[in-house]
């Protein structure tokens, strides 16, 4: 498969906003943000983030933008830099209609190594004057979760334990490393890692692992706490209102359970037909895992402690939402043999 794998960084002015209907929409607000621009200013062609955690029921969830030089006057609001991205890519020529397949194909090969994107996908237009020319780049967004594990074990732990308990990374970790590759290294890097780390310590860094929750979605929590305690001043139905927000908004899928202060959250599964469906118990927790590591090998004895990985998602929610620390237990896990994954979210008890 002529694939590609890169890192990527640039200084583009952008703008975001919801697009509706087609996709023909997105290239003329492409067109009217270069128009803005002085021509000597942009550095490469044109993208499309597509956003997967949307609030937005129909349509696109988008930003857009133009990598242009970071000291140039582009006509625009001041550049924002875009964060490095570790991608893997395929360009797509031909018909518009067959880029899902295209896209589809990205997806599936970086499912197959056990990797995982962060929260969005980028599409970037070499050329679109011409169809069966350049192409479009479907970019499959790398979540690099070992460099997250690198910078939280230097946070929680120190530097000076971070060779040792990241020894073999590179190849285990690798792209091309591999399933079961880096199931293997996350297992022994788990073990290491109960040599020097109580279960404070571990919750603490393996959560900063997560997929980084959009910071535009977690505003939208804090700013309905803020209303609802400054209403009632009291911080525990401010947190009610949050959950129901949550439940009520289709950017999350639920909120969870209120029991004094502890808010408890049962993930749905990751592919609820095949969970449905699942004739063996086997079956139903691969298809309730999101992790494409444990998933492949469900069976080969992975820690359960690797699930704090998962609660680094409702870390960000909810100290997010709160501004205050939140702890996170493990209720119920795949890896403990449950058909799907619950988490017990801890509210501090000075919570004002």
């Amino acid at each position: 498969m002529d694939m590609k794998h890169a890192v990527c960084s640039s200084q583009p002015a952008v703008i975001r906003q919801s697009v509706v209907l087609t996709r023909a929409e997105i290239r003329g607000i492409l067109s009217g943000l270069i128009a803005g621009i002085p021509e000597k200013s942009i550095t490469g062609p044109p993208f499309c983030i597509f956003n997967f955690i949307t609030s937005v029921q129909k349509g696109y969830d988008i930003t857009l933008g133009v990598p242009v030089r970071s000291d140039s006057d582009c006509g625009v609001e001041m550049p924002v830099m875009m964060p490095e991205m570790e991608i893997l890519s395929r360009v797509h020529r031909g018909e518009p209609e067959k880029l899902r397949e295209t896209a589809a194909a990205v997806f599936g090969y970086a499912d197959r190594l056990g990797v995982i994107s962060d929260e969005f996908y980028r599409e970037v237009y070499l050329d679109e004057t011409h169809p069966d020319g350049p192409g479009i780049e479907v970019q499959f967004v790398v979540h690099n979760w070992s460099r997250k594990l690198t910078q939280a074990i230097d946070t929680v732990l120190g530097a000076s334990v971070r060779e040792w308990l990241m020894q073999g990374s590179g190849e285990g970790m690798g792209i091309e490393a591999g399933v079961s590759r880096r199931f293997e290294w996350v297992k022994a890097m788990l073990a290491r890692l109960d040599e020097v780390a109580d279960k404070d310590m571990k919750y603490d860094i393996l959560s900063r692992c997560a997929h980084v929750f959009p910071s535009n979605q977690v505003a939208k929590l804090a700013a309905v706490f803020r209303d609802a305690r400054s209403q009632t001043g009291d911080s525990l139905q401010a947190v009610d209102a949050v959950i129901a927000f949550m439940n009520e908004d289709p950017g999350w899928t639920e909120g969870g359970i209120r029991r004094e202060r502890t808010i408890y959250f049962s993930k749905n599964p990751r592919d609820p037909k095949a969970h449905n469906a699942a004739t063996t118990e086997l079956e139903r927790r691969q298809a309730a895992c999101f992790c494409p590591i444990v998933r492949s090998c469900m069976d080969q004895e992975m820690p359960v402690d690797f699930c704090y990985c998962g609660s680094g998602w409702l870390r960000q929610q909810w100290e997010g939402a709160i501004g205050w620390p939140v702890t996170i237990d493990i209720v119920r896990s795949v890896l403990r043999g449950d058909d799907r994954c619950e988490f017990a979210v801890h509210l501090p008890e000075d919570l004002s």
